[in-house]
């Protein structure tokens, strides 16, 4: 993982009894670097990894994500999803709660730059790719907006992946359920600031 999420992925995990599972990772990479999955998979989950540029890795599947893909690639056997696509990201996101899929637990990329409660998200636009700069995905907020009816985000890490774990599963394992701890920053170049934002209301 890029700062050590799988140690807490698999607490989460083992605190809840689940020892093997099926995952799904959308925006997978080659599957190994900066991977939070690849943890699940070396204990023995089975696994459906896809990215844009797998990077020649024998086990993600190259697929553009979006939004029309996503019945295709996700199932209701997913147990953890992992979402990372530097863009489309809450966009896809909706997607996937619109399928059968109920994930018990779901981390996402988030985007810093905005204050703790500015929902904010990238309009969506199914060949973006992202460019380095902080113009990509959405606020925590905004998926807080998203998945709160159904989902509990019980932990924030690094101010960068957001845990957001179903809401019955929540309930009955409080201790699973960490204070949020929120930094704004900026980990990328700056952004073009007429690129346009959503709000959400």
């Amino acid at each position: 993982s890029q700062y050590g999420e799988e140690e807490h992925i698999l607490h989460i995990f083992d605190v809840l009894g689940i020892a093997k599972g099926h995952l799904v990772d959308l925006g997978a990479g080659d599957g190994v670097t900066m991977s939070n999955s690849r943890a699940l998979l070396d204990r023995g989950w089975t696994g459906d990894l896809y990215d844009g540029d797998p990077k020649g890795a024998k086990d993600v599947t190259k697929q553009w994500i979006t939004r029309e893909a996503i019945p295709a690639l996700v199932n209701c056997e997913c147990k953890f999803l992992n979402l990372d696509i530097d863009g489309n990201d809450w966009h896809i996101l909706e997607a996937v709660m619109k399928t059968a899929c109920v994930p018990e637990l779901i981390v996402c990329e988030i985007n810093p730059i905005f204050g703790r409660h500015d929902a904010k998200v990238m309009p969506y636009n199914g060949s973006h790719a992202w460019d380095g700069t902080t113009y990509y995905g959405a606020s925590l907020a905004a998926f807080e907006k998203l998945l709160g009816e159904y989902y509990t985000l019980i932990y924030l890490h690094h101010s960068l992946n957001a845990f957001f774990l179903w809401k019955q599963t929540a309930e009955a394992y409080p201790e699973l359920i960490k204070p949020i701890e929120y930094k704004q920053k900026w980990n990328h170049a700056r952004h073009n600031p007429a690129l346009p934002w959503i709000t959400l209301s």
